[in-house]
């Protein structure tokens, strides 16, 4: 226990160095994936590329207790995680999303990123949630959903392309430097193929105007086996990584 106090207080010091790092890391990740819809795409079923419109008109559906409309933006909605308790850290993150349509689906931009500080009278907490915001105002990042057709077999799919960058000079990204591209894009790469596996399970049961719930309660254990795995670029049945479009940023 003596040992692992250690490590933490270690890494707690890492951090509270990085709300005064002056150092810079220039972020710039793009993956892209797509998922074969199979037979649940047949004729007559509700297309892919309405289920992929979806969120431009029922964000706030998903979850209406954590996601509301921003007031200052029509097509803007606010996100919250959740009260967490990691370690002394007594924290809400808390994001604003903007949710665009696109001719083939829609586009979700992080606009705003914030670590809230649910217990700003302990100093040292504040130090540490000050050096994370300090990175997460210069974060962007961008989701595009759409859906398209397999170029080789002709069949339905969702494909979905994540854009992350940023300049950051402050806090904890401005200290990883040039790793947080690495770490980011080998990121990407484990929780994408596991992401689209879901929104293709989730389309067939909207097809077929079955309610949208989880098919299976799948274990953490599972979950985090299928991601583990994406990350060894061993990808689902049906998932393919695909060749990124430039965006402009």
């Amino acid at each position: 226990r003596a040992r692992a106090r250690a490590n933490v207080n270690a890494d707690l010091a890492d951090v509270e160095r990085d709300a005064r790092n002056a150092g810079r890391a220039l972020v710039r990740v793009s993956r892209a994936f797509a998922v074969d819809l199979g037979d649940a795409a047949r004729d007559g079923a509700r297309t892919a590329r309405e289920y992929v419109a979806l969120p431009a008109t029922e964000y706030n559906l998903i979850d209406p207790e954590n996601v509301s409309r921003a007031s200052d933006d029509a097509n803007g909605f606010v996100v919250s995680a959740g009260r967490q308790k990691l370690l002394f850290l007594d924290v809400e993150p808390r994001g604003t999303v903007r949710v665009d349509a696109s001719e083939e689906g829609c586009v979700q931009s992080l606009v705003d990123a914030v670590i809230v500080n649910r217990n700003p009278d302990d100093a040292k907490a504040t130090k540490i949630i000050d050096a994370i915001n300090a990175s997460l105002k210069d974060l962007r990042l961008r989701n595009e959903v759409t859906a398209t057709r397999c170029e080789d077999t002709g069949r339905a799919s969702i494909r979905c392309q994540i854009d992350v960058w940023g300049d950051f000079r402050e806090g904890v990204f401005a200290r990883a430097g040039t790793r947080l591209n690495t770490i980011l894009g080998w990121s990407l790469g484990a929780v994408m193929p596991w992401f689209l596996t879901q929104l293709a399970a989730d389309y067939a049961r909207w097809a077929r105007d079955e309610p949208r719930t989880t098919a299976e309660n799948a274990s953490l254990a599972s979950v985090a086996g299928k991601i583990i795995a994406g990350s060894r670029g061993k990808l689902p049945e049906g998932v393919r990584e695909c060749e990124c479009v430039e965006i402009v940023r």
